[in-house]
């Protein structure tokens, strides 16, 4: 994430409720299989990737099943391999072809144009957007390339704007006094932007979170007993602060967020 400085900022201020995670993932690493295990918290299978232009709709129990089965109302922006994968499961859906991958711009420009209005409405209790346009850029430019740094720089300046808007009614009584935003990759790419099998840059990514609930304080780090890895940034980003980035297994994903919110674990889960 160290092009998006926006969420580095935010990470390493002092007694922010904001983290950022190296988030492990499992092979294969091609996106369909990815959304079928950070969903199911499962280990989908080299077999699958052979639905990855078609991809049938998830019969196994799953993160978003028990959202909907629990009244949690969610809402889709972006990559239409969700609506493939979920067809009957979203209050409101603003799906776009994913199939073109020279296209850089359409189903990220579709989630802009619906992203920001949606932060206002009170219609939703989970909000997906998938932006696609960074995995396109390093299919067909490469991770180093312009395009690349052009996307990112892009995704800095939406989710400045996201930040701005939830921070600005995260107060008592407010629209996003209890919300919680995660900013995640569901796979990373090698430097020539291939994806699907299981080396470090393919199966590493991040994950932001940042809770919009004000608390008394932070967690006192004497109780985080987590595994820190320290990490510095540039001068101009941070001023040189260390911060720390723990590791955690993307499979606990559906298996965490099910615990935040609530709800019955997918039955299916691997737990790592």
């Amino acid at each position: 994430m160290d092009k998006l400085p926006v969420l580095q900022k935010l990470a390493s201020t002092k007694g922010s409720l904001a983290k950022i995670f190296k988030a492990i993932s499992d092979p294969p690493t091609t996106s369909l299989q990815r959304l079928k295990g950070l969903t199911t918290g499962g280990l989908p299978t080299f077999i699958d990737v052979g639905n990855s232009f078609g991809a049938p709709a998830i019969v196994e129990d799953n993160l978003i099943y028990q959202l909907v089965q629990n009244g949690k109302r969610v809402v889709m922006m972006g990559d239409d391999t969700w609506l493939q994968l979920f067809p009957h499961h979203f209050e409101k859906s603003y799906p776009f072809p994913s199939f073109n991958v020279k296209d850089l711009h359409t189903v990220d420009n579709g989630c802009i144009d619906h992203l920001l209005p949606s932060l206002y409405e009170e219609d939703w209790d989970v909000l997906i957007a998938h932006f696609l346009g960074v995995d396109h850029a390093g299919h067909i430019f490469g991770v180093d390339s312009t395009p690349m740094i052009e996307k990112l720089e892009q995704y800095n300046g939406v989710l400045e704007n996201i930040i701005e808007v939830l921070e600005s009614q995260s107060g008592p009584g407010g629209l996003h006094e209890n919300t919680f935003l995660l900013v995640m990759g569901d796979h990373g790419q090698t430097l020539n932007g291939d994806h699907g099998g299981g080396t470090a840059e393919e199966v590493e990514t991040s994950i932001f979170a940042m809770s919009l609930k004000k608390t008394p304080s932070s967690l006192p780090p004497e109780l985080n007993g987590s595994f820190c890895e320290p990490h510095l940034d540039s001068s101009e980003i941070l001023d040189k602060e260390k911060m720390c980035i723990n590791s955690i297994q993307q499979l606990d994903f559906a298996v965490t967020i099910s615990a935040m919110l609530g709800i019955p674990f997918p039955f299916g889960r691997i737990i790592l």
